[in-house]
């Protein structure tokens, strides 16, 4: 027992710790913000732009934002890790209860450099109803929140992507079909 605490211990002071839970503040113009960027991710799902893409994407996206309740940024190992490692990660909770953790943005968590916009986002509607830190983008311009907002969206859109494919992408040829294109000479 005594092995384990200690291991847990050395785990935590190599990891950095607990990630920091976000503020209490509410923001009324990083929910804009944040709502922004998730209709250009949505306006991004257009099968002319993203070829594979069903028609009906921009829909079944905006379908999935209305099962969300929220969305919690964090980084992975917390303030005091300076590890390369350290992402910055969304976790999702939906209105049905199910969690969705660790959503990967490829963005690290740079304290020393740019602290991360560690913030919990309450969506009503499919919306953004509110966005809640601990202040810390304040203290920077506006425009300085546009690759949090872009890393928020594109993980919270993505999410849905990833666990019904099906839904989004024209299905994929079976073997059968690529026989019959190649056994009739039928060219793409």
């Amino acid at each position: 027992m005594a092995l384990f605490a200690a291991l847990s211990a050395l785990m935590a002071a190599c990891t950095g710790g607990t990630p920091e839970t976000p503020g209490d503040q509410p923001n009324a113009v990083l929910a804009q913000v944040l709502q922004k960027a998730l209709d250009d991710e949505i306006a991004r799902l257009d099968p002319s732009w993203s070829p594979g893409l069903l028609p009906a994407a921009p829909a079944l996206a905006r379908e999935w934002l209305t099962q969300i309740d929220e969305v919690v940024a964090r980084c992975r190992y917390g303030p005091r890790s300076q590890s390369k490692h350290n992402l910055l990660e969304f976790d999702l909770r939906l209105h049905s209860g199910e969690t969705i953790e660790a959503l990967y943005t490829g963005q690290r968590c740079t304290y020393g450099i740019a602290p991360p916009l560690i913030m919990r986002v309450r969506m009503r509607d499919g919306r953004v109803a509110e966005a809640l830190t601990d202040g810390r983008e304040r203290r920077r311009p506006v425009d300085a929140v546009a690759p949090e907002a872009h890393a928020f969206a594109t993980a919270v859109i993505t999410a849905d992507l990833r666990r019904r494919a099906a839904r989004y992408f024209v299905p994929s040829a079976s073997p059968q079909d690529i026989q019959r294109q190649w056994d009739a000479g039928a060219r793409p």
